[in-house]
């Protein structure tokens, strides 16, 4: 069995990074500041693609500290304005979710496993579960309290969608039948294919920025499912699972609304700012991403296989 490292004081670890794995640090101070504010278990994610060909231990010459702490401040940056443009489409997906099965099936009529497709008792029980799970833990709240009391504990659909964590809605979407699924997906231009696979993509990139996880040059578990107008951005192995395919889920998801546009807009300050030490390529982003992203939407588009 291998042993546990000891810790390192902050000088120490100075030390190592400037003897061990080659960093640059001109300043010891600065750098003892950077390390207080993150420690470099974290900021060491963001030198992956930043080391030496002939030794994995050691950083390409020039990297410095300051490099990778810019680059987390640029992660950090993108996450905050992600969560924001996500936000956006979640509330749609909730809204449009709980119209559809409102409207056909009445108030309650998502707790009845009949209205949903065979063979998922499973899932509609652990959904319903959890959905009242955050009902007693959410018992304070005004809106949950008045349901309570007044309303002996019934939730209708678009009260209760409010309570489903992001997770919880694309469990809900996918148990749901063909020509539901078809009615949602209809609203945002798409089938019920590609938006299931849109939402686990974004599902999964929210948990990351709302944990604080490194979002930059990270592989993305779900690779977005994209459409022919797209199609020369499929790799050679086939798949595209970084970041630049999700931004063209969002844009088309969005519709390139205002919300898209005022995001995309941020972004591209931000990109100026950090130009310095971001490599997009990094995040599946072509030389001409400026250029695909501001293009007009073609929705007569025909689907591609996920890549």
């Amino acid at each position: 069995m291998v042993s546990v490292k000891c810790p390192l004081s902050y000088s120490e670890q100075i030390e190592r990074l400037k003897n061990f794995h080659k960093m640059k640090i001109e300043d010891d101070n600065q750098a003892k500041e950077i390390l207080q504010k993150i420690n470099y278990y974290r900021l060491s994610g963001y030198g992956i693609g930043l080391l030496s060909s002939s030794n994995k231990d050691e950083y390409r010459e020039g990297i410095s500290l300051q490099h990778l702490f810019r680059l987390y401040k640029f992660d950090s940056v993108l996450k905050n304005a992600l969560m924001h443009v996500i936000e956006q489409i979640e509330i749609q997906l909730r809204t449009q979710i709980s119209y559809a099965l409102a409207m056909k099936y009445g108030s309650l009529g998502y707790l009845n496993v009949t209205i949903f497709r065979n063979n998922v008792s499973k899932a509609h029980s652990k959904l319903i579960n959890t959905f009242y799970g955050e009902v007693d833990r959410n018992k304070s709240k005004p809106f949950v309290k008045h349901h309570i009391e007044k309303y002996a504990e019934q939730f209708p659909i678009w009260v209760a969608v409010e309570l489903f964590t992001f997770g919880n809605i694309s469990v809900l979407f996918n148990i749901m039948n063909d020509d539901d699924q078809k009615t949602v997906a209809h609203f945002f231009k798409c089938t019920p294919r590609y938006l299931s696979n849109w939402i686990k993509v974004l599902v999964e990139i929210r948990n990351i920025c709302a944990h604080y996880g490194r979002l930059y040059n990270l592989p993305l578990k779900h690779a977005p499912m994209l459409y022919k107008e797209n199609n020369q951005y499929i790799s050679k192995k086939g798949q595209q699972n970084k970041l630049f395919p999700a931004f063209l889920v969002i844009k088309r998801i969005l519709n390139a609304n205002v919300d898209w546009k005022l995001f995309y807009e941020f972004f591209k300050s931000v990109m100026k700012e950090y130009k310095d030490v971001v490599n997009l390529s990094f995040n599946g982003f072509p030389r001409n991403w400026e250029q695909v992203l501001d293009k007009e939407l073609n929705h007569c588009a025909s689907p591609l296989k996920k890549i």
